[in-house]
């Protein structure tokens, strides 16, 4: 073993022993156990997804939407799962793979980037272990880590950019260019975030150091953006095709006060403070490892003192960049608080908290995926203060590192104590076979209609294992429809999907509704999910939906899988309530999966004369309403009165086609929010009532947005006197009594 070939062995071991105690730990957690990260159909079949992600319009999201998320899987992540596959690598080991990928790069990036400025030693290995070891990564890495991309990305953006601004030419830029086509392709947000690193570095190198001049930085701006622009183009494509013909389904996700509510300054400092991090459901906390961090002394002191010693290291380091990184501290602390406390922020968050109010701001509403700024500039500062304090007596350097490196594995104990992969999350390798039977039948059934599944949930929760995404369009290349938390396509659609599968989960949909509705939906088959964990989201129970869904007119007779096994709810949520009472003991246990063909079925692709139209003043609630009482049989032109609050001579047109008038008390002047799936609809209002408070969750879908009152259901408040609410419902749902 010659002397170089040891130099190098000695250099390579912190990187080695970084992976080692990455990919080790994680290959040992739960073998067999696939989470519900990312996208499920990135297992269940990544060919079928990247075939459908070349396309902007994806008709198995609402009844068909133009979305930009689907493009992005065409790198880094589809390839690499569909590369897996292919080679027979099992879905958990390719996932923990993954994952483990995503922290091991993000700390070769601090080395190379510190590398990058002239910092050598063992320092630089302490920085490397706090960065790809900080519990930020956990706050995504269960459900949505390739948003972690961003975070890994980071310290090799802002390294490209100081070589791009020492050594000149194409080289740097260009791979800047690749490193974010790579990064950024799913999250804009996250990546514009990360994004300030390097222009963070570029200003110091102007103004602190002046080193680099205006020409010679507008130089090598010009290269990265023609570059990364180049690189990144399709994406982008994506981006501005959803923003421009799909919903704006930020409305309908979390609001900038939920983001805010965690936020504060101490638990940003510790790389967490996303709201999502403190959540939960009746099955426990979103994230299992949360508990430990909020209530486990033992971990908020090592959290914390990891924190503290960055902020220590910061006043000991001694170095030219210093500066850059105390700005990475100050800037990634102030995006990541933003706004809280949401109620009273200081100066400095009411500017972000009026930012956030608006349209741009609120597609940057998760300011907390700032933290990796913030992370990598305490980690480095922990590291090079390092480097200070034992510049005389390197003796005590490399134990003092070796502390530091055991402190970082403690502050990521959940990987090392199997909770990377969360339980009520996770599913087997294998999906149950009568799932893929029942796909295979619908497949079989033709694609000129598409599938209607029923019941609707807030996230897809099976008996056998939770996957978030429903798997039926994973298994299937049928146009696919069912309701889920947010509402996708187009407003109209997704306002009749929300009507019908409210009826379905409040328990007061007419029978008589199914076959027509279905029909306006060109649904051809109804596929009936019993298998599902009823008491997580409160969905209903699988005979009650069954005796109604058989006994349907209109509907055929169903075609099952599974067998007819009773679903039970799990003796902690038993659910012993007003619905299992009424549920009498002779209505038989459904299939685990069952298809229900519809009579007479339209096709997705059709035409309907234009003459005798049906013409509903009203909204989805009076579809499903008018279907239930025998008016409409989902065949016919269907048109509504308020699309022609603009137009009255277009309508006049239309009524003297022998149109017939149908008058319902739907479309109601209310509010709405998107927290669940049933109980979001608030009381009927006056004309014109201004909330007496405002409330960021209630976002109405605009199916009609040139109406106004006059095409709304009001109350008329007659007498002087009415009484109104400063709030209603609770912090979840719109209930009556609450």
């Amino acid at each position: 073993m010659t002397p170089r070939f040891r130099r190098r062995l000695r250099e390579a071991l912190p990187t080695l022993l970084l992976g080692a105690l990455i990919y080790l730990p994680l290959l040992l957690t739960k073998p067999g156990k696939v989470g519900a990260d990312t996208k499920s159909y990135l297992y269940l079949d990544p060919g079928r997804m990247l075939g459908r992600a070349v396309s902007m319009w994806d008709p198995n999201i609402g009844m068909g939407t133009v979305t930009h998320q689907n493009i992005g899987y065409l790198w880094p992540i589809g390839p690499y799962y569909w590369l897996a596959q292919t080679a027979g690598v099992p879905d958990w080991v390719a996932q923990r793979i993954w994952l483990g990928s995503i922290l091991f790069l993000a700390g070769l990036g601090v080395r190379y980037l510190l590398n990058s400025v002239g910092q050598r030693g063992p320092h630089v290995t302490a920085a490397t272990f706090v960065y790809a070891l900080t519990p930020y990564v956990l706050t995504l890495a269960a459900r949505i880590s390739i948003i972690l991309l961003p975070f890994a990305g980071l310290p090799w953006l802002i390294a490209f950019t100081v070589l791009a601004l020492r050594r000149g030419g194409w080289r740097y830029p260009a791979l800047f260019a690749l490193t974010v086509a790579t990064i950024g392709s799913v999250n804009a947000t996250a990546l514009l975030l990360s994004g300030l690193g390097p222009l963070l570095w570029i200003l110091h190198e102007m103004f602190v150091t002046r080193e680099v001049g205006l020409k010679q930085a507008a130089a090598v701006v010009g290269r990265i953006g023609v570059l990364t622009i180049g690189c990144s183009l399709w994406w982008m494509a994506g981006l501005w095709a959803q923003s421009a013909y799909g919903i704006n389904v930020l409305r309908y996700t979390e609001t900038a006060e939920t983001v805010g509510a965690a936020s504060s300054a101490p638990e940003v400092l510790r790389g967490i403070g996303y709201w999502f991090f403190y959540g939960e459901d009746r099955f426990g906390p979103w994230i299992a490892a949360s508990k430990a961090y909020t209530q486990q002394a033992w971990m908020l002191t090592v959290s914390y003192l990891l924190a503290i010693l960055g902020l220590m290291g910061g006043a000991a380091a001694r170095f030219r960049e210093r500066a850059f990184f105390v700005a990475l501290v100050f800037i990634g602390t102030l995006l990541s608080v933003g706004g809280h406390p949401w109620s009273h922020p200081p100066i400095a968050g009411r500017g972000i908290k009026v930012f956030l109010a608006t349209d741009a701001g609120l597609a940057m509403r998760s300011l907390p995926r700032a933290a990796p700024l913030l992370v990598l500039g305490l980690a480095v500062l922990l590291g090079t203060g390092l480097a200070a304090l034992f510049a005389e007596h390197q003796r005590w350097a490399r134990p003092a590192v070796g502390g530091v490196m055991v402190l970082a594995l403690l502050g990521l104990a959940p990987l090392w104590t199997n909770q990377m992969v969360d339980r009520n999350l996770d599913r087997s390798e294998s999906i149950p076979d009568y799932w893929k039977q029942d796909a295979r039948y619908l497949d079989s059934r033709g694609a000129d209609t598409r599938v209607l599944e029923v019941p609707g949930s807030d996230f897809a929760s099976y008996r056998w294992g939770t996957t978030v995404d429903p798997i039926t369009p994973g298994l299937m290349d049928r146009p696919y429809v069912a309701r889920e938390l947010i509402p996708y396509g187009a407003p109209a659609s997704a306002d009749l999907l929300n009507a019908f599968d409210r009826q379905i989960q409040e328990g007061v949909l007419d029978s008589r509704s199914i076959a027509p509705v279905a029909r306006l939906m060109a649904a051809g088959d109804i596929n009936f999910r019993s298998d599902l964990t009823y008491e997580r989201y409160d969905t209903p129970r699988p005979r009650l939906l069954w005796d109604l869904l058989r006994h349907a007119p209109g509907v055929g007779r169903p075609v099952g899988f599974g067998g007819t096994r009773r679903n039970v709810a799990r003796p902690s949520l038993p659910l012993n309530d007003e619905q299992e009472l009424q549920t009498p003991p002779s209505f038989p246990d459904p299939p685990q999966v069952a298809a229900l063909p519809v009579s007479d079925a339209e096709n997705i692709l059709r035409v309907e004369p234009t003459d005798r139209p049906v013409i509903v003043a009203g909204d989805g609630e009076g579809l499903v309403d008018a279907a239930g009482a025998g008016l409409i049989d989902g065949h016919g032109l269907i048109l509504y009165s308020a699309t022609f609050a603009k137009d009255s001579a277009a309508l006049r047109r239309e009524v003297a086609r022998h149109a017939a008038l149908l008058v319902t008390d739907t479309n109601r002047r209310r509010a709405r929010n998107w927290s669940t799936i049933q109980q979001n609809s608030g009381e009927t209002e006056r004309p014109g009532q201004k909330a007496m408070r405002y409330d960021p969750k209630d976002q109405r879908l605009e199916v009609f947005p040139d109406a106004g009152d006059s095409s709304s259901t009001v109350i008329d408040s007659r007498g002087g006197s009415w009484a109104e609410s400063t709030s209603f419902g609770n912090l979840v749902s719109l209930t009556p009594e609450a």
